[in-house]
């Protein structure tokens, strides 16, 4: 194995990644019982001593850390995986930004790979790696009487950050038993509101397999996490807050959402009754007015 001078190397074995706080990182997602590990463990240590000059750190992750790995959103299958981290609010805070160099392909975990991938970054030639899942449901022929549009990452900036209307986002992760349990408050909320739908939008979206840069993340801590979106200030989108124990009443929990949306709404906001969501008559489908809008 290769040994490092401390004082000149930019390399950092997670979790001890003092001294690399204030630097993008690149991080290099491996498997500890591979056959290459350590040929790849000692690539890692030569390419940051080529980068000890330069604002670019080198971090080894292995793959045995699973918390760290679900942080990132990276599943076993997809190691090793080979990304530069921009930490632009503290390392573990979100939003971050991510920018891919490989997935699966240990064949180019070499010296000169991840040199040149280091040199495109530090030149602004790499793009920001966006996931998105595959669309779930269509905006246009959606209908709120079914419950919240489910949006995924490609659909975020033109659905929630360009659309002229307060929206209601919940991020959920499917594995989460709370985020199970309020799935039907949500979607309940959606077809409650949806005479308002000109004004005020319930969505929902798979945190885990998308990804939204937007500063409101930094507060996203657990799932399920509600943002609220105002009109015409989308960069000022505030957490809302409802309290979980009402999750089983499902009146209650819609009354203090509303308590908690009705001040922040740029237009005014109210539940109509069950029986009349499921039937109410002479409004526009939620369909008909995206097709209009669209």
């Amino acid at each position: 194995r290769i040994t490092r001078d401390a004082k000149k190397s930019r390399w950092f074995e997670f979790p001890d990644l003092q001294g690399a706080a204030d630097l993008p990182q690149l991080t290099l997602m491996l498997d500890p019982t591979a056959s290459d590990f350590h040929n790849v463990y000692n690539v890692s240590i030569q390419v940051a001593e080529s980068f000890s000059s330069e604002k670019l750190a080198v971090v080894l992750l292995r793959a045995d850390f699973a918390s760290a790995l679900k942080s990132f959103k990276i599943k076993a299958g997809e190691i090793p995986t080979v990304v530069i981290v921009n930490w632009t609010n503290g390392i573990g805070q979100r939003p971050y930004q991510l920018y891919l160099h490989s997935q699966g392909e240990p064949g180019r975990l070499t010296v000169p790979e991840l040199q040149g991938f280091g040199q495109m970054f530090l030149r602004g030639e790499v793009t920001q790696w966006f996931r998105s899942a595959p669309v779930v449901d269509d905006p246009v022929q959606h209908d709120s009487k079914s419950g919240a549009l489910e949006i995924v990452g490609s659909q975020f900036q033109r659905l929630v950050i360009d659309d002229q209307k307060d929206v209601l986002v919940m991020f959920f992760a499917p594995w989460c038993g709370f985020s199970k349990r309020m799935q039907p408050r949500i979607d309940e909320l959606a077809r409650r509101t949806q005479q308002f739908y000109r004004y005020f939008a319930v969505l929902k979206i798979d945190d885990t397999r998308n990804d939204v840069d937007h500063p409101v993340m930094m507060r996203l801590t657990g799932y399920p996490f509600l943002a609220f979106f105002p009109a015409g200030k989308k960069a000022a989108a505030e957490q809302i807050r409802v309290d979980g124990r009402l999750l089983g009443d499902s009146e209650a929990w819609l009354q203090e959402a509303m308590t908690k949306l009705q001040p922040l709404a740029t237009h005014s906001i109210s539940l109509m009754s069950a029986d009349a969501a499921d039937g109410e008559q002479g409004l526009l489908t939620d369909a008909e007015e995206r097709q209009e809008e669209f």
